[in-house]
C-alpha cells in the first residue's frame, strides 16, 4: 500500500518445529483502524510482539513511515510514534494514575527518571498527564492509587500511559479483555473518538466491538492471514464464519 504507516513484509517466525507467524504481510493506512481477529493460538500475540520490538522476525521486513525498523528496539519504535497496550494491564499499582501517566511522558522527553521518585512531582509534567487522564474518562482520578481502581479504569488508564508517548500508530491487545458490558461499551466510544487521529492496529476478541470500530480487519489461523477486508467482507466470507466467526455472524 502507497502511504502505508506501517507495513509488515512477509513476516515469519518459528519456534522449533512451530511455526507462530507464516508469511504475514499487512498495512495499515494513516488515521486507519485495522483490526486482527483469529481464534486462540492464530499468531496474534507472537505477531505483535514482532510489530513492537518484543520479538525478532527469522524472515520478513517491517517498514514504520517508509522506514525499516526490523533491526530496531521497543524503545526506538516508542520514540519513531509506535505505541503499544498490553493484553495483561502493565499499570504501576502502587503509583496514582497521574504518576503512572507522567512515567511515559518523562520517558518520551528524554528527562532522566529519577528512579524511586514519582515522576509526578516534576510539575512540567502534571499538565499534559491531567489532560489524558481527562481524555480517557478518568479525569476526577488523577489522585487515585491504581492498585485500587476498577478492571475498566486500569484499561483505561493504561491507554492513556500508550497515548502519553505522543504516537502516529497505537497497538492495542485486546483492550476490551475483562470488561463488563457497560465498561466494553465506553471503551468503544473512546476508541471511535481516536479514529482518524491515529493509526490503530486491534487485536481483539469482541467482535461487536471490532465490527463497530474497524475500517478492515485481517483474519489469522494456524499463523496466517486467511483473508482481509472491510468489515462487510469478512462478515460474508464464509471461510471466516467456518474458521472462527461462527453461525452467529452469518450474513
Amino acid at each position: 500500500m502507497s502511504g502505508a504507516l506501517l507495513e509488515a513484509k512477509g513476516l515469519c517466525k518459528r519456534y522449533g518445529a512451530l511455526v507462530a507467524n507464516d508469511n504475514i504481510s499487512l498495512t495499515v493506512a494513516p488515521g486507519e483502524l485495522h483490526a486482527i481477529i483469529g481464534p486462540n493460538g492464530a499468531g496474534k500475540t507472537t505477531l505483535i510482539g514482532q510489530l513492537t520490538g518484543q520479538i525478532r522476525p527469522d524472515e520478513g521486513r517491517i517498514l514504520f513511515r517508509s522506514e525499516d525498523i526490523t533491526d530496531r528496539g521497543m524503545p526506538a519504535r516508542v520514540q519513531f510514534g509506535l505505541s503499544r497496550s498490553f493484553q495483561i494491564s502493565s499499570i504501576f499499582p502502587s503509583f496514582n494514575a497521574e504518576c503512572n501517566v507522567a512515567l511515559p511522558i518523562q520517558a518520551k522527553a528524554g528527562h532522566s527518571f529519577r528512579f524511586w521518585t514519582p515522576a509526578v512531582v516534576i510539575e512540567s509534567l502534571r499538565g499534559p498527564a491531567r489532560e489524558l487522564l481527562g481524555r480517557v474518562g478518568l479525569g476526577e482520578r488523577g489522585a487515585t492509587r491504581a492498585s485500587v481502581m476498577a478492571h475498566g479504569e486500569r484499561r483505561q488508564l493504561e491507554v492513556a500511559m500508550a497515548l502519553a508517548s505522543q504516537p502516529s500508530l497505537l497497538l492495542l491487545d485486546e483492550p476490551m479483555a475483562g470488561l463488563g458490558a457497560g465498561e466494553s461499551a465506553r471503551m468503544v466510544a473512546f476508541l471511535k473518538s481516536l479514529k482518524g487521529r491515529f493509526g490503530i492496529l486491534l487485536v481483539e476478541h469482541d467482535m461487536n466491538a471490532v465490527f463497530a470500530l474497524a475500517d478492515r480487519i485481517s483474519v489469522l489461523a494456524s499463523g496466517r492471514v486467511i483473508v482481509s477486508g472491510t468489515p462487510e467482507e469478512i462478515r460474508s466470507s464464509r471461510e471466516v464464519r467456518e474458521v472462527y466467526l461462527g453461525e452467529e455472524f452469518d450474513a
